[in-house]
């Protein structure tokens, strides 16, 4: 019992592309596709010169230092990326714990805050880009500078972008 029939392999591979011409008779009819795959990959391949050729050209590409750079910064990436975001961690604990320390100090009557001022310093402090408001460009400012810092001269900033992302959404 086949699970395909004639029509759909005539469909699905071209009108019988592969398989003896057009599906029509032979052995060919009752094999199942992946039997036909496989009979196609097999047919006049020397593996022994294509393994060759591989191991040649990987060895060209060794030689050239690209993955060894490529590594390199993708560890350092991954590095910075996940201490920077353990940091932020770190930080947003201290902060929040000092606010409400003095929101506690406040409530006691101990100290006295001006909220609004705070605002404003806190939103002109974080205002990188000078428009009057934080916003997403503000952000992507700051991302982009933090990057620019951390990869500065250091071979392979590909890698070492993509290991910054990789380490910053892990941990």
């Amino acid at each position: 019992m086949t699970l395909f029939n004639k029509s759909y392999y005539d469909v699905s591979l071209c009108q019988g592309a592969v398989g003896s011409g057009g599906g029509s008779g032979g052995d060919n009819e009752n094999q199942d596709i992946l039997s036909k795959i496989k009979i196609a990959m097999t047919k006049n391949i020397d593996f022994d010169t294509l393994g060759t050729n591989i191991g040649n050209k990987l060895n060209q590409v060794i030689a050239t230092g690209v993955p060894t750079e490529i590594s390199y910064g993708f560890v350092c990436g991954f590095s910075s990326g996940l201490a920077l975001k353990k940091f932020g961690k770190v930080a947003s604990i201290v902060l929040g714990l000092g606010f409400a320390a003095l929101q506690t100090l406040s409530y006691a009557g101990y100290i006295q805050i001006d909220h609004v001022q705070l605002q404003k310093d806190v939103e002109r402090a974080m205002d990188l880009n000078k428009d009057g408001k934080v916003d997403a460009k503000d952000m992507e400012q700051m991302v982009d500078k933090v990057l620019e810092v951390l990869q500065f001269g250091i071979p392979g900033g590909a890698g070492f972008v993509t290991g910054f992302i990789g380490g910053f959404r892990s941990g």
